[in-house]
């Protein structure tokens, strides 16, 4: 068993060395965290309405409201209505905001292939199946849900299929 504050000690590292806390984004560009992630659901190329962005980022609506506005001012994304109903907004990326999605995705691949690629194949079994219980415990899988399917769903380092998520093609 790991101790808690090792565990603790590698998730600050991670979050240090990874740049986490700090904005992200290329050249002199910078974004938020909730700005990437944002970046990356729209640029699948579907309009999504507020509420359903707040819970693929896992944010409350308000946040995703003021994340929506700040990225309209800097002319990444247009609001519009939901004909269907208008309480609601939709979103979509500018052509700006695509420009922007696709360069922080492209970032992102390169750095994603240069960290794994310092890794042996051992070590990219045993970080994707760690970080895969680690996911489902900060989903709630810890507090009551199905761990029978979840566990099915994460790849075991004995069957060979193991190994980190290949990086999105967007942030």
């Amino acid at each position: 068993m790991f101790p808690d504050d090792e565990l603790r000690r590698l998730l600050r590292l991670l979050a240090k060395a990874g740049g986490l806390l700090e904005p992200q984004g290329p050249g002199e560009l910078r974004l938020s965290l909730s700005e990437v992630f944002a970046l990356g659901e729209l640029s699948e190329g579907e309009t999504l309405s507020q509420r359903e962005l707040a819970t693929r980022l896992g944010l409350e609506k308000s946040t995703v409201s003021r994340l929506a506005a700040g990225m309209e001012r800097r002319g990444w994304l247009s609001r519009e209505r939901d004909p269907a109903n208008r309480r609601f907004y939709r979103l979509r990326l500018t052509e700006p905001g695509r420009a922007v999605a696709g360069e922080v995705g492209s970032g992102l691949r390169a750095r994603h292939d240069v960290l794994f690629g310092e890794l042996t194949d051992e070590e990219r079994a045993g970080l994707a199946l760690g970080l895969a219980g680690l996911a489902r415990a900060l989903r709630g899988g810890a507090h009551g849900e199905s761990r029978a399917r979840d566990a099915s769903s994460t790849p075991s380092p004995r069957d060979g299929s193991a190994g980190p998520p290949a990086p999105r093609a967007h942030p």
